[in-house]
């Protein structure tokens, strides 16, 4: 797991920008966000350190390149300072407005690139030692349409729950989650994640035989423990000659092989015959050891 998050975080500060704005407006949607000091400015908290140097890349990307107008770059506009484990950063709302109006749901590298942004901000990737978990939590109900109206588009249907007032979107199908990695441009990640699974389900099939191997044997010794048992009832008791031939061939037979699984010791026998007659055969052993004892 610790791999993955570290190969998902990496990949995701060196991906290029094609579409900085789309995804510099999915993070500004996605983090909790709040009057700054300074006026006309807002402060913006990250939930990572990594993903403030995404966001200076971003900034740097979308001041190279004019979009509705050219946003200038001034003293103050983006600032980032990391502490607490967190990323903060201050931006002023008249740029803010500028990169996140007008926004529709366009196709295409747009889209994803939006979403990018968006999950960076407020998604999560989970692999607990059982199944796969993909989150993503959005500050507001319409980034949370939008963002699983994208995931529709690429066939994926995410599930969702209310925690402490606000929506939750929840993949938890390792295929739609490779597929939607991949759509965000984060492919390493993706065949990772394939990777672990396919893993993962070779040490699972591989668990599945121990077990079944080692329930087997406990089976069988347990089950030879018992005949042996009855072997020892008929010494202690002199009931051999009360015995068919069959039934004292079958016993005798126990005596000399006590490790021997029913199947073994049926074909051990004078007249080999199946597991099932062994059983049927102890059975009746055991009801005459009864009526006798």
């Amino acid at each position: 797991m610790e791999k993955i998050k570290i190969v998902i975080w990496d990949e995701f500060i060196s991906l290029p920008v094609p579409e900085p704005r789309a995804e510099l407006c999915g993070f500004l949607e996605a983090l909790p966000k709040s009057k700054a000091e300074q006026p006309g400015a807002l402060s913006f908290s990250c939930p990572r350190p990594v993903v403030g140097r995404r966001l200076l890349k971003l900034w740097k990307a979308l001041n190279e390149r004019p979009f509705s107008g050219k946003i200038e770059a001034r003293s103050g506009s983006f600032e980032l300072d990391r502490k607490l484990g967190r990323a903060f950063f201050v931006l002023a709302e008249d740029i803010f407005r500028k990169i996140t109006e007008d926004i529709r749901s366009p196709g295409g590298s747009w889209r994803w690139a939006w979403f990018r942004g968006l999950w960076g901000g407020c998604g999560a990737l989970y692999l607990p030692q059982s199944g796969y978990h993909m989150t993503l939590r959005p500050q507001s109900e319409a980034s949370g349409q939008r963002a699983a109206a994208t995931l529709r588009s690429a066939g994926i249907t995410p599930g969702k729950r209310v925690i402490r007032g606000r929506t939750e979107y929840m993949l938890r199908n390792q295929e739609q989650i490779v597929t939607c990695l991949y759509k965000m441009g984060l492919v390493k990640s993706s065949l990772l994640l394939e990777e672990t699974a396919i893993v993962r389900s070779i040490k699972n099939r591989v668990n599945k035989v121990i077990n079944c191997d080692s329930a087997n044997i406990s089976k069988t010794v347990n089950a030879a423990a018992a005949q042996l048992a009855l072997v020892n009832l008929i010494d202690s008791e002199g009931l051999w000659d009360r015995l068919t031939p069959v039934l004292k061939e079958l016993a005798i037979t126990r005596r000399l092989h006590p490790s021997a699984s029913l199947g073994e010791l049926g074909q051990m026998l004078s007249k080999p015959v199946s597991k099932s007659t062994v059983e049927y055969r102890w059975r009746k052993l055991k009801n005459i050891l009864t009526v006798l004892g």
